[in-house]
């Protein structure tokens, strides 16, 4: 009984749309996603990624673009943040775009905001592999370096 009613929750919660176009890749873990005429920044869900200006920022970014470049794009929408923008999946050819970033040592599971005990596991063995931003000696973790740089990074712009 329970399932049932949580099962017919569910297209509360997440909305997938699969008429979507990757407009553009902001950083390692956004993007902008266009359905028809309108316009909107996804922020993609379990991971957080390096700032453009910090290390890894633009090998991320630039991840992110070449796996979803051409690809079948479908949005998984669950929701907004504090700042406006649509959080969710994105799956490129049918992969889930946080699970390349993470495969790919291009963004930190973010166990802030996340459950998602299958990427946690997957981030240690990259790191223990020392793939992508864990070949560094002591990578600064994003919401880190925002706390210590945000300021000034903000006025660069």
């Amino acid at each position: 009984m329970q399932l049932a009613w949580l099962l017919a929750l569910a297209p509360v919660f997440a909305t997938t749309v699969s008429a979507a176009t990757l407009e553009k890749v902001l950083d390692g873990d956004t993007v902008i996603i266009r359905e028809g005429t309108q316009h909107y920044h996804l922020r993609l869900l379990d991971i957080d990624a390096p700032e453009l200006h910090q290390s890894y920022g633009k090998q991320s970014q630039r991840s992110l673009r070449t796996f979803c470049q051409k690809a079948r794009i479908v949005v998984e929408a669950d929701g907004t943040d504090r700042y406006g923008r649509t959080l969710g999946n994105l799956y490129c050819d049918g992969q889930n775009s946080s699970t390349h970033q993470i495969t790919q040592g291009m963004a930190w599971f973010n166990s802030k905001f996340s459950q998602n005990n299958a990427l946690a596991d997957l981030q240690v063995q990259v790191q223990q592999s020392r793939i992508g931003l864990w070949q560094q000696e002591n990578p600064v973790q994003p919401w880190v370096w925002r706390k210590l740089y945000g300021a000034h990074y903000r006025r660069q712009e």
